[in-house]
This record gives C-alpha cells, sequence and structure tokens, in this order.
C-alpha cells in the first residue's frame, strides 16, 4: 500500500496523466449483503486545499457513505478531477451472522457500525441496498 503522505495533488496529477482518474489505495469489496457490512469512504481529489491525502483519509470530518460517495466520484469523472480514495467496513450491529463477544476478543480495538435499519443513509438501490 502507498504511504499517504506521498499522495499529492502532484501524484494526482502524474495518474491523470497516465489515464488514470481515480486510484483506489487501500480499498474493500462490497459484501453482496448489506446487512452484515457498512462501509465508509475517503476521498482525496485534486481541487481539495490540503497539500496531501493525510490531510483527508481516515479523518471522520470527511469520511462518506457508500452513497455520498458514488455521487462525488461521478462528479469527478464528469469533470475531469484525479482523485485517490480508501474505504473501511465494519461489522454492523444487529445480526445473528457475528459473534460480536469473540471479535471483541479476537480484535482489541474493533468497532461496529450501526444496525442496517439504524442507519440513516441514503440506500444505493444499484449496490445491492447498501446504505
Amino acid at each position: 500500500m502507498r504511504r499517504i503522505t506521498t499522495i499529492t495533488k502532484q501524484f494526482l496529477q502524474k495518474n491523470k496523466e497516465e489515464g488514470r482518474m481515480g486510484v483506489g489505495i487501500s480499498t474493500t469489496s462490497l459484501n453482496s449483503n448489506p446487512l452484515l457490512k457498512k462501509y465508509t469512504y475517503w476521498v482525496y481529489h485534486y481541487e481539495m486545499s490540503y497539500e496531501s491525502a493525510k490531510e483527508v483519509f481516515y479523518k471522520e470530518k470527511h469520511s462518506l457513505s457508500l452513497y455520498d460517495y458514488l455521487e462525488l466520484r461521478n462528479h469527478l469523472h464528469s469533470h475531469e478531477i484525479p482523485y485517490a480514495v480508501v474505504s473501511v467496513s465494519q461489522h454492523r450491529l444487529g445480526t445473528k451472522i457475528w459473534d460480536y463477544e469473540k471479535l471483541k476478543r479476537e480484535y482489541l480495538d474493533i468497532t461496529f457500525a450501526v444496525s442496517y435499519e439504524d442507519d440513516l443513509d441514503n440506500v444505493c438501490v444499484n449496490f445491492h441496498r447498501h446504505k
């Protein structure tokens, strides 16, 4: 994985010149069952005032739901604005699939996402109804 301090506007411009508008730095694949996982995205793009992705990636104030990420991605592509993206997934609360106590024992710093029913984010109809 590329160090996020090296993801700068110069890096984004070089990728654009090489024909890559968007670059996934550390992303996760969507599980087809939206009840199991919640996905969060961070996007650093050329028009931001930040010097590098370090100021954006994994910062709560820059986090995006899948729906918001897709909206931003479409805007960036249509305006040919280069960007880099990272994403993480979290186990959702409210399922009978996960053994939450076991997960907490195995992964001491684990955090869980709200249940699908309690998630107020917009639904992505074309993406298995993820929020």
